[in-house]
């Protein structure tokens, strides 16, 4: 039976049309709110990256076509309510079944250090005490021979990791172990040697300059929170066996520090978050204990440290898992050192500005709270404790993992000096040491950054 259609303004109207006005009326609201520009994102804490910025006119970007080709990109990666969307589309995927073994994505063989973006300031900028020189020329990896390096064991009495026989593992762009979040790991050697020959290079430009050289990377969860012998299941390898071959092919002026096997006894303790690729403090407290016993100093008590909660954290990893609503959300307890401190922090431009060593981040987004360590990634960090005023000078090359040592170290030391060498690009390693009177230099690219070929093109210049 043919369904009545009745006259509306002139004109005929369909009954089941009524279904469909709320769509065309929330699609035309959608599309007002995207073009909204104040409310769209320009970062995203989920991802831990930059979102793509409006292009720049020029004819040539508008004849090739790649003007309209990023304006469309810029289009789609800031619409507004970004983070939500991906959190619904997150939380629908976790829906979609389980199993014990899920591939998900390629599975990735080389590691690319994670990038996080700076709370904006309002802070008026000031002159980096750093003097500008010219660009060197990119260096280009020497031929190298492969060596096999056998890791001396360790016996481990009990293990204290992740029970990784009886979990329920999910392979995929992330490993899940239960309610654990990991990032693979493998041993590039090539890179590897690349980057002991980049240290090796500085080793020799710090000869005579009475300055230590100490080897110190951190760490992944994977390398120290499962047991070696379900590496091959899980498609990684030892970072212990990866820390020996990285160590013997280092000049014997280097101090080298285990990180590796000093924190594996600690791993029953909250070591690495579940739901990010970082470290957690308290692994970064054993370390800086441990280098100070390396170097026959005393290293602070942690009941020493203010500890300054900053509540739930969802990091990185969250949001890559197959089933993140399993995931046990994590918590940052900062440690705030003693003393009457100073913080700079100065971009890749020269300009800086005062911040908190560590800042209150526990009314901030879930996303945001590992940035409460030196405001997030700066090229360059300078800490100043005046209560110890006759204390040595110290360089930390790093990446985000030093974020949290940082603040440790300032409780040995007068001046703390950190450079993130994915943003500095002033003085080489070796001038920066004279300049500013250092007398440790701490190497601490994360071991999983090793292993990248990015990573090493950017330290060559660098660790001049």
């Amino acid at each position: 039976m043919q369904e009545k259609k009745r006259k509306t303004w002139g004109r005929e109207f369909h009954p089941k049309a009524r279904y469909t006005i709320p769509f065309f009326v929330v699609l035309a609201l959608l599309t007002v709110v995207s073009f909204i520009i104040p409310l769209r994102p320009t970062q995203s804490y989920s991802e831990k990256r930059s979102l793509a910025e409006f292009p720049e006119f020029s004819v040539e970007a508008l004849v090739s076509g790649s003007y309209f080709d990023d304006i469309n990109l810029w289009f789609s990666d800031t619409f507004p309510g970004r983070e939500s969307w991906i959190k619904i589309s997150r939380w629908v995927q976790s829906h979609h079944g389980h199993s014990e073994i899920l591939i998900q994505g390629d599975i990735p063989m080389e590691h690319i250090p994670e990038e996080t973006t700076v709370p904006p300031t309002t802070v008026p900028p000031t002159t980096v005490p750093v003097t500008e020189v010219t660009e060197p020329e990119e260096t280009v990896p020497p031929t190298l021979v492969l060596e096999e390096v056998t890791a001396p064991t360790t016996p481990i009495e009990q293990w204290g990791g992740l029970d990784v026989e009886n979990a329920v593992v999910n392979v995929g762009a992330v490993i899940q172990i239960d309610d654990y979040a990991l990032g693979y790991f493998s041993l590039a050697e090539p890179t590897t040697e690349w980057y002991a020959d980049n240290v090796n290079r500085l080793a020799a430009a710090l000869e005579g300059k009475d300055v230590r050289l100490i080897s110190a990377p951190p760490p992944s969860a994977i390398g120290v929170m499962v047991e070696e012998e379900y590496m091959e299941m899980l498609k990684c390898e030892p970072q212990d066996v990866a820390l020996d071959y990285l160590h013997s092919l280092m000049d014997e002026s280097v101090i080298k520090v285990d990180t590796v096997r000093n924190l594996i006894p600690h791993n029953d303790e909250y070591l690495y978050f579940r739901t990010d690729h970082h470290w957690a403090p308290l692994a970064a407290y054993y370390t800086y204990e441990k280098l100070m016993q390396t170097l026959d100093m005393e290293a602070a008590a942690l009941e020493d440290f203010e500890t300054m909660e900053q509540g739930e954290f969802k990091g990185s990893l969250y949001y890559r898992c197959s089933n993140p609503d399993k995931l046990t959300p994590d918590t940052v307890t900062a440690y705030y050192p003693k003393g009457e401190l100073n913080t700079m922090l100065y971009d890749g431009k020269g300009s800086g500005f005062e911040w908190d060593l560590i800042s209150d981040m526990s009314n901030s987004d879930e996303g945001t709270k590992y940035m409460c360590f030196l405001a997030g990634d700066h090229a360059l960090s300078v800490v100043t404790n005046e209560s110890i005023p006759d204390g040595p000078s110290c360089l930390i090359v790093k990446d985000s993992y030093g974020n949290c040592f940082v603040p440790f170290m300032a409780q040995n030391y007068h001046k703390v000096y950190a450079i993130d060498y994915r943003k500095y690009y002033k003085l080489p390693i070796s001038k920066f040491v004279a300049q500013y009177e250092i007398d440790d230099v701490f190497l601490m690219t994360n071991l999983g950054a090793i292993q990248n070929t990015d990573v090493n093109k950017l330290l060559s210049d660098l660790l001049k």
